[in-house]
């Protein structure tokens, strides 16, 4: 595969990321802010909490029933048709989103969030198509390339979202101006997929659509033994991590009032945090230590720097301590994905990655409904329980056997 196709998919991932570190930063301003004119101004804190679950939640259920179905099904269609409908999804859903702004409609904006999280699946479609044209020996770092592309996602959006949102910069710019950017570089990217990108492996079969395979796909994980121990830490990760992510920002601007300049900014940092993790960290440590202590270490950094965060009194400190936070989770990620992928055959890379991305997805979808009833309890309480489990998955990966190689029959 040619360098243009290549980057071609590492553009896919960074878009997908991108526009979440886009919409978090803005949604916070447009829902939980009181001032910004978006909800009656009457509108109470729990509601406003209630909208933003929804809204979030609504997304990455949405990006559940829809990840491994596409994912699955790229194994059969082809990923270049999987991607096509995921770029064009994502585009729409973008469309709707800023109706929902320009119409002040809570409908639409839960709407464009739905269609695009249906067709969220790039990811997962992407990491198969890396691992398609990647060797025994170099899909770890390929994968960790990857992961530092949706790293510089992570980094992209909230610069975009920050910068052309900001109207101390200019009267012209506001929360819709960044949409309008992800949905054009969109297009671009579909127009890149389609020139350039081109599938290595022979495929038979019609796509189907069939929503509810989130569950069968899920139900035969649990089954199957190679992936089973690997499912249960990479959800306790990315459960605890969805817990710290999606309400950072609100976090943020309660405690130290952020506005969506500010949060763009620390979402830029967690973005730089995960690109030094997961592109300069994996090599080093992959040569001294084994998968299963990397990721359990891993995940002990990401509590102890999240306890910082949360003991902070200074919001300069706050975001400074993101940084080794977020690198640890990017080294925990990526070596959770290669344990994912050496469990099972050729023909079932698109499948597990699918798995993983529905795991990360149900969870981000567990977190909407309930972390917004957690944050009324008490602000800090999310965070105290994604501490806990990040403990807990440590252990859990240093005590199962999560490592389940797959062997080809002779």
């Amino acid at each position: 595969m040619d360098k243009k196709a290549l980057f071609t998919l590492y553009f896919v991932v960074l878009l997908d990321v991108a526009g979440q570190g886009i919409l978090i930063p803005a949604l916070t301003t447009l829902i939980i802010d009181p001032t910004n004119g978006f909800l009656p101004t009457a509108t109470s804190a729990a509601m406003r909490n209630f909208y933003f679950g929804l809204i979030t939640g609504s997304f990455f259920f949405c990006w559940f029933l829809g990840a491994t179905m596409i994912a699955s099904y790229s194994d059969k269609v082809g990923r270049k048709k999987a991607l096509v409908i995921c770029l064009i999804g994502s585009a729409l859903g973008y469309v709707l989103t800023l109706i929902g702004i320009y119409m002040q409609s809570i409908t639409l904006l839960v709407l464009g969030r739905i269609v695009a999280g249906f067709t969220a699946g790039s990811q997962s479609v992407s990491q198969a198509a890396i691992i398609d044209i990647s060797t025994d020996e170099n899909r770890t770092e390929n994968l960790g390339r990857l992961v530092a592309a949706l790293a510089a996602g992570l980094a992209f959006g909230p610069f975009v979202g920050g910068i052309f949102s900001d109207q101390s910069i200019s009267s012209a710019l506001n929360v819709t101006v960044p949409v309008y950017i992800i949905t054009a570089c969109l297009f671009l990217n579909l127009a890149l997929l389609l020139k350039y990108f081109e599938d290595v492996r022979k495929t038979e079969g019609d796509f189907a659509l069939n929503p509810l395979s989130a569950f069968s796909e899920l139900a035969e994980a649990v089954k199957t033994r190679a992936i089973r121990n690997i499912s249960i830490v990479f959800f306790a990760c990315v459960l605890s991590m969805t817990l710290f992510y999606i309400y950072a920002t609100v976090y943020l601007f309660r405690k130290f009032e952020f506005t969506t300049l500010g949060n763009s900014v620390a979402m830029l940092v967690i973005g730089v945090g995960m690109a030094i993790g997961s592109g300069y960290l994996i090599k080093p440590l992959s040569d001294r230590f084994t998968p299963e202590r990397i990721v359990g270490g891993a995940l002990l950094v990401m509590a102890l720097f999240q306890g910082l965060f949360l003991l902070s009194g200074n919001e300069y400190f706050a975001v400074a301590s993101l940084l080794p936070f977020v690198m640890g989770y990017g080294v925990a990620y990526t070596n959770c994905l290669s344990i994912f992928s050496d469990a099972v055959p050729e023909e079932k890379q698109g499948w597990v990655m699918g798995i993983s991305i529905s795991l990360f997805t149900f969870a981000g979808g567990i977190v909407s409904i309930i972390g917004e009833g957690l944050m009324d309890i008490f602000l800090q309480l999310p965070f105290l329980l994604s501490i806990a489990g990040m403990i807990i998955a440590s252990i859990l990966a240093i005590s199962l056997k999560i490592i389940q190689p797959y062997q080809a029959s002779t």
